[in-house]
C-alpha cells in the first residue's frame, strides 16, 4: 500500500430543505409525485446517536467503546426498510467521527427518502502511517461489527438485513470498498450478506492494493470523484471503473469537473443521481 493514501482534507456541507410528503416541486414550480427512495417524501428524520455496538482494544492498548447513530424517517410505517451504512474519513485520525458533516448530511437526505442509515465510528490514531497495515485492519474489523450490529437490530428498525448499502467517504470509502469487495478464506471469513450496493465517495484505493479484489459478485457501485483530487487521485477512480466493467459489475461514476477533494458544495446534484441509481438497484 502507499502511504500517500492516508492523507485527506474535509469540508462543511448544508443540509437538504424539507420536501412534502405527497408532492415536490422541480425549480420551474411544477409539482411532481413523489416516489420513495428516489424523492424525499419526508419532512423530519429521527436520529438515535451513540448507540454502543462494540467494544476494542485500541492501538494504545486501552478499552474503548464503538459508537453508531440511527436515522430513521419520522412517521415511516414501511417495514423491511433497505438500509445505507455510514462510514466517515478523515484520514484514519482523530478528529472526525460519525458526526462528519458531509456524512451526517447524506444520512439525513437518504432518510428522509425513506433508508434507515446508521453511521459508525471505528478506530482511528494518532499516526495512522506509522502501521498502515494495522491501521486498515482495525477499521475493517469494526467496519464488519457495524454491518454485524445492522443485520442483528434489522427487526428493530425495520430493516431488510438482504437490502444493504455500504457508503463512506474518503478513508471511510477506501474502508467500504475493501469491505464490499473482500472475500473469505478458509481461515477468514468475511460475511457481506445482505449487501447490495456501494456508494464510494472520494475514496477509491490505490489500485495496488485494490483492483485484486473485484469480481463478479461484488456489488453495484457508483463512485463520486473530484477530478483534481490532490489527496486521493482520480484515476484510482477510473481504473476501479475499467475492472467493475470488466468483471461486468454494474456501476457508474460521477466525476465533479475540476473538483478537489471532498466535493460536498456538489451534494444536491450528485446526492440525486446516487438516490436514482440506488433506486434502480433496488
Amino acid at each position: 500500500m502507499k502511504q500517500s493514501i492516508l492523507k485527506y482534507a474535509f469540508s462543511a456541507v448544508l443540509f437538504c430543505l424539507p420536501i412534502s410528503l405527497a408532492t415536490c416541486q422541480d425549480q420551474d414550480g411544477n409539482k411532481n409525485e413523489s416516489v420513495r427512495y428516489l424523492h424525499p417524501i419526508f419532512e423530519n428524520v429521527d436520529v438515535q446517536k451513540d448507540i454502543v455496538f462494540g467494544e476494542v482494544v485500541n492501538y494504545e492498548g486501552e478499552t474503548e467503546n464503538l459508537l453508531l447513530d440511527v436515522y430513521t424517517p419520522v412517521g415511516d410505517t414501511e417495514i423491511n426498510r433497505p438500509a445505507i451504512l455510514w462510514i466517515h474519513g478523515g484520514g484514519f485520525r482523530y478528529g472526525n467521527d460519525k458526526t462528519q458533516m458531509y456524512i451526517v448530511a447524506m444520512a439525513n437526505r437518504f432518510a428522509r427518502r425513506g433508508y434507515v442509515g446508521v453511521s459508525i465510528d471505528y478506530r482511528v490514531r494518532q499516526n495512522p502511517r506509522e502501521d498502515i497495515e494495522g491501521t486498515l485492519s482495525h477499521a475493517l474489523e469494526d467496519a464488519m461489527s457495524g454491518l454485524n450490529w445492522l443485520r442483528d437490530n434489522s427487526d428493530k428498525y425495520n430493516i431488510d438485513k438482504e437490502k444493504i448499502i455500504v457508503g463512506g467517504g474518503s478513508a471511510g470509502g477506501m474502508i467500504a470498498v475493501i469491505l464490499c469487495y473482500k472475500d473469505g478464506t478458509d481461515s477468514e471469513k468475511w460475511d457481506k450478506s445482505g449487501i447490495i450496493g456501494l456508494v464510494n465517495l472520494w475514496g477509491s484505493p490505490d489500485p495496488s492494493w485494490r483492483i485484486s479484489m473485484v469480481d463478479k459478485n461484488d456489488p453495484p457501485t457508483i463512485i463520486v470523484h473530484g477530478t483534481e483530487d490532490p489527496l486521493v487521485p482520480f484515476i484510482n477512480s477510473e481504473l476501479l471503473m475499467k475492472e467493475l466493467e470488466r468483471h461486468k459489475v454494474k456501476c457508474e461514476i460521477i466525476p465533479i469537473d475540476g473538483a478537489g477533494h471532498t466535493p460536498a458544495g456538489h451534494m444536491d446534484d450528485f446526492a440525486v443521481k446516487i438516490a436514482h441509481f440506488l433506486y434502480d438497484t433496488l
